[in-house]
């Protein structure tokens, strides 16, 4: 019962969920340097920036040894975690198997390259590649959930990277 009404969370949520897409990505071509920035939602006591950041570093290193990482580059990878918690209370109208609180949101990772835009006096970033998977479960479970979705998100960037 407990997948039942998860599933129903994630229908509600299905809609801001993206994909990455199997095909080669252009944009990606010519990164050779890349830096990696974390966004994590403060109520996620039990994680930190550093350790998200830590373990891309080394998921990089060891899938993609062509590609540097330097901190000042400007091409950057950014991951943004907005799982928060939510208790039964909030999510009233939903069958859930007890009262609780459930860690629902976003774990999105992105590639960010500087773009000139006409009439623009400066460079802008510009979001070139995206994963986005929606976590959905009791909050106890977020992190393991987190690193999970990490996981799979670095798996699509790493297929589009080396598919570029």
């Amino acid at each position: 019962m407990e997948v039942l009404a998860l599933s129903v969370v994630l229908l509600l949520a299905a809609p801001s969920v993206a994909q990455a897409t199997a095909e080669p990505t252009s944009a990606l071509a010519g990164v050779t340097t890349i830096g990696v920035d974390v966004e994590l939602h403060p109520s996620q006591e039990s994680l930190s920036p550093a350790q998200l950041a830590h373990r891309i570093e080394t998921r990089l290193r060891a899938a993609a040894p062509a590609l540097t990482i330097d901190p000042s580059s400007p091409t950057r990878l950014r991951l943004t975690v907005q799982v928060r918690p939510y208790n039964a209370t909030a999510l009233r109208g939903f069958w859930l198997p007890f009262s609780g609180t459930y860690g629902i949101g976003p774990v999105r990772l992105s590639v960010e390259r500087t773009a000139m835009v006409t009439g623009a006096s400066a460079p802008l970033l510009a979001s070139v590649w995206h994963a986005e998977r929606q976590a959905a479960g009791p909050w106890r479970e977020s992190p393991a959930e987190i690193f999970t979705l990490l996981d799979q998100a670095l798996a699509d960037f790493l297929d589009a990277y080396h598919r570029r």
